[in-house]
């Protein structure tokens, strides 16, 4: 029987994608969620977060019988630069079976698992799990059918219910020591063993001839690789990455803190063309800026928070009637429309990065330069709007507030812009009026942001800390000797941390969300930018090295949305692109001091 998805701790999970494909893959050697249609299409394996939804198993037929079957000692890995999974399983009796997880390079679509005996003979099982409602899967050919997806293994498939209410199928195949075989989920025909050979060859250069450029060096090297690799199999053709693989994983237990992370967070591509470009990615950058100039162009005012692969609006949530992850509730499809006005800031130095281009200069543009009358429409929004309370930057969607931090980031964003327009143009009149727009936030920031203790607050309302600050001061007003920068960091990382980890701001702030929530990883590592920013090298590197530890710890090394600071389990939705993308930078940062 495959195992129980909530059992399995998110971080021991792994995640293999290329093109519009994902699928997480549990230690057992079960596939939980993948969707043949793309992220986020409806989910055709699911038993992640419905106990009683279809699952796929390989992996060696297991000892006993029913519910008591005895599982399998398991070992998982990625291989060494690439986003391949191995498994190696301990099928009794010196019997060793390995299963190695890929999606194909080239967007050929679908999972392919090339299944090895290592030490053989070995009864290699291939198990679906069916969804008590889908009574038509029938085997077909040497494969088997159900719904939208077809699974395919060289043996025939029985049905082998576990009881009356849970439908099963399952075929056993005999491999010898040394002989292999090619199972395959969400392609129309099967993979024989010959072909999926290739085709693993084929995804595993890809993958590191993709690494090759990368400059990122020094004691995290590892997780870097890690986490773009991460970034990369989120990513489709469009070349934006999602926000992650999963929808409605919580960022605790049992807390209604969750969300549908399949979609394209608009801040991700925004940092994702600067923080690629300085890891030696340019052609990855390049493609995230190509979709942001789309998006920006095309999308309404102001520009949404979240958006479709295709950059047009993401639904309206929809709650799925499944138990949810260790039966948390709610879980959902689609993201609810919310204001960012901070947004502005990260989409300004996407386009500023651009338009200095490879050589640094304001009239070597690249190609968001193309995008820049439109940008300076949302500019325009942002300065006309700054004053209305909205969502921020961590969504909290009641009550909307005057965040501090967003504040901040259309500062940056109108000094910026104007900056652009006068290098192009010295007379240009919109930057007149952008610089005046400034000067009156700065006055209203100084006038009602600053606490009494000298640091910024989360609102004027009141003395919250929020972590997003430590985001947004670095391209902010003041220097980063400030005595406003110097109390502000002082006072995110006192009253934010626990035990080197960040909370996102206080549960003491009304969010309307129930239960408290647990340290974020991607504020974790933005305080490590900011220790980095203020030259505290030592502590920058204790807090980087308490992350890493987190991963190292987990399994395969795969960020998600929070930690535990006690048991230091990972929760919320996975592979997490903010995450991945704060540990790149942060490593960068790392690197420009000692160690």
């Amino acid at each position: 029987m495959i195992t129980d998805a909530g059992r399995v701790p998110i971080g021991r999970r792994a995640w293999i994608g290329a093109g519009r494909h994902g699928a997480s893959l549990a230690p057992d050697g079960t596939i939980d969620w993948y969707a043949a249609g793309g992220l986020t299409a409806p989910p055709d394996l699911r038993r992640l977060l419905d106990g009683a939804g279809p699952a796929l198993r390989v992996g060696p037929v297991r000892e006993g019988s029913g519910a008591g079957r005895h599982l399998p000692a398991t070992e998982m890995h990625y291989r060494p630069g690439t986003g391949i999974v191995e498994t190696r399983s301990d099928g009794g009796a010196g019997r060793q079976l390995q299963v190695v997880d890929f999606v194909p390079a080239g967007g050929e679509g679908g999972v392919v698992r090339l299944v090895r005996a290592l030490a053989g003979p070995v009864d290699v099982e291939v198990e679906v799990m069916v969804a008590r409602s889908s009574r038509d899967a029938a085997p077909s050919g040497t494969g088997l059918v159900m719904d939208r997806l077809a699974v395919h293994a060289p043996g025939l498939f029985e049905s082998a219910p576990l009881d009356r209410d849970t439908p099963r199928w399952r075929a056993v195949i005999r491999l010898d020591t040394g002989e292999e075989m090619a199972v395959s989920a969400g392609r129309e025909t099967p993979v024989g063993t010959d072909q999926a050979r290739r085709m693993l060859s084929d995804a595993e250069a890809a993958w590191r001839g993709w690494l090759g450029p990368v400059v990122v060096g020094g004691p995290y090297r590892a997780a870097v690789e890690r986490a773009l690799v991460s970034v990369k199999a989120l990513t489709g053709p469009s070349g934006a990455p999602a926000a992650a693989g999963t929808t409605s994983l919580p960022r605790r237990v049992g807390s209604e803190r969750s969300s549908d992370d399949r979609w394209i967070r608009v801040r991700d591509v925004a940092r994702a063309v600067d923080v690629l470009a300085r890891a030696g990615l340019a052609e990855d950058a390049e493609a995230a800026e190509a979709w942001l100039r789309r998006a920006v162009t095309e999308a309404d005012r102001p520009v949404p928070t979240w958006l479709d692969p295709d950059g047009q609006p993401v639904p309206e949530p929809e709650e799925l009637p499944y138990e949810g992850w260790r039966r948390s509730q709610p879980v959902s499809s689609g993201r609810a429309p919310l204001i960012d006005v901070g947004l502005i800031g990260a989409i300004t130095a996407a386009v500023g990065a651009s338009m200095r281009g490879p050589g640094g200069r304001a009239d070597d543009p690249g190609p968001l330069s193309a995008a820049f009358d439109a940008v300076a429409e949302a500019t325009d929004w942002a300065a006309d709007h700054w004053s209305a309370p909205d969502a921020g930057r961590w969504e909290i969607e009641r009550p909307p507030r005057l965040y501090v931090a967003g504040r901040i980031s259309v500062c940056t964003a109108l000094d910026r812009m104007a900056r652009l327009a006068r290098a192009a143009n010295p007379l240009d009149l919109r930057a007149v009026a952008w610089q005046q727009e400034r000067r009156g936030i700065l006055s209203w920031l100084e006038a009602d942001a600053v606490a009494a203790d000298g640091g910024l607050r989360m609102d004027p309302g009141s003395e919250q800390a929020d972590a997003a600050l430590l985001a947004a001061l670095p391209d902010g007003p003041w220097p980063a000797a400030h005595p406003v920068v110097v109390a502000t960091v002082e006072r995110v990382l006192d009253r934010l941390s626990s035990d080197r980890l960040l909370y996102r701001y206080s549960d003491q702030v009304a969010d309307e969300r129930s239960g408290p929530d647990l340290p974020d990883l991607q504020a974790s590592l933005e305080a490590v930018r900011a220790l980095a920013g203020a030259r505290r090298w030592e502590e920058a590197h204790d807090r980087m090295e308490r992350v890493v530890g987190l991963l190292e710890g987990a399994g395969p090394g795969l960020l998600a949305e929070t930690a535990d600071p006690l048991s230091g389990e990972l929760y919320g939705n996975f592979p997490s692109t903010a995450a991945a993308l704060a540990l790149v930078d942060a490593a960068l940062a790392l690197e420009a001091g000692p160690r």
